[in-house]
């Protein structure tokens, strides 16, 4: 019988469960092998893992303001269940609506200019010349005509100053009375030339590029209005989703500088744990294995919650001389509604 049972698996097995129990409590002592028949004695109790850890859903999205400001209105408080499209709370936006209000002025200005310059092109079309430019055919002849007549008027002036007849004082006031009219009718000619070539079109031209520059300006100020407008959602916070939220500002009026982390929506449906671990104690820890969860919220009332961890992130955190790993776990048993971000204990012995 004694040989056989060292032929057997009983010994090794005893063995190597002992030795795996060493190392898991971290005892260095050698621990004296049960002999069969004999009644378990001071045997160690296996070193538990724990690492502190609270309830979130199974997806999250942090809502964060873009500008800074107060809290105007608070439509959703922590724990409340949202609806894809609901506003969580508001942001006073005094700073915007006056920005606002001055381009929707500014745009009223504008479009009584261009009404003006409509007008103003309904009259050009009607009398597109300026005063004097107008009649400009009528006044080109009388002119003419009085630049002859003086001519004529001149020379016989000129005869009459030879002869002696005249004094040179009158002489020259009607030969600078010709000059004059010839200049004006020289000037006419030209004011006439003018006309001819367009001048009435150019005027009415010029009112109508007036207006597409107008017209561009009302364009690009309504466009600006727009993004405007657009900017008032920065100032509300929107479920993306429907979910359950926590909010960081639960009462009106608390100031949040920019960026600030105003809600988060957590997908309502699946709930996890994110517990962090020691980095002495995350080697121990495996992906599918099972463990529980102490809560915080209920403390041992309803005893406790199976989980499985699924996930061991990689990145350490590090708080004074220690550092942490984050590792995420499944609920399997929710016997109990856990409320987001409660908090609790996940506990772990490690496995044989």
């Amino acid at each position: 019988m004694r040989t056989k049972f060292f032929r057997g698996t009983g010994v090794f097995t005893v063995l190597a469960v002992s030795a795996l129990m060493l190392l898991a409590s971290g005892c260095d002592e050698k621990k004296e092998v049960k002999k069969v028949g004999e009644p378990e004695k001071n045997i160690p109790e296996r070193r538990m893992i724990y690492g502190q850890g609270y309830v979130r859903g199974s997806g999250q999205t942090t809502l964060k303001n873009k500008y800074a400001g107060f809290v105007s209105k608070v439509y959703f408080y922590s724990q409340a269940k949202v609806k894809k499209g609901d506003v969580i709370l508001e942001y006073d936006d005094h700073e915007l609506r006056t920005k606002i209000q001055k381009a929707e002025h500014v745009i009223i200005e504008l479009e009584k200019d261009l009404n003006r310059k409509k007008l103003e092109l309904d009259i050009k079309k009607l009398d597109p010349l300026p005063s004097d430019y107008r009649n400009i055919m009528w006044k080109e002849f009388a002119a003419e005509q009085l630049q002859k007549r003086l001519q004529h008027e001149s020379e016989v002036y000129k005869r009459l100053y030879a002869q002696r007849c005249i004094s040179e004082l009158d002489y020259l006031r009607k030969v600078e009375e010709y000059n004059s009219a010839n200049a004006d009718f020289k000037r006419l000619m030209q004011d006439k030339k003018r006309v001819s070539g367009g001048l009435d079109k150019l005027h009415i031209k010029a009112v109508e590029k007036d207006i597409e520059i107008l017209e561009q300006e009302i364009t690009n100020r309504k466009k600006e209005l727009e993004l405007l407008e657009e900017e008032k959602k920065y100032y509300k916070i929107v479920a993306p989703y429907d979910g359950l939220c926590i909010t960081n500002s639960d009462s009106v009026h608390g100031y949040d500088p920019a960026g600030t982390s105003a809600a988060v929506v957590h997908r309502n449906k699946k709930r996890i744990i994110y517990a962090y671990f020691e980095e002495a104690d995350v080697g121990f820890i495996r992906e599918g294995m099972k463990a529980r969860f102490r809560s915080n919220q209920y403390g041992l009332k309803y005893g406790y919650f199976p989980v499985t961890p699924f996930e061991v992130k990689k990145s350490r955190s590090s708080y004074g001389d220690k550092c942490f790993f984050l590792v995420k776990f499944h609920i399997d048993d929710e016997h109990h509604p856990l409320r987001i971000d409660s908090t609790g204990r996940v506990e772990i012995f490690p496995e044989d």
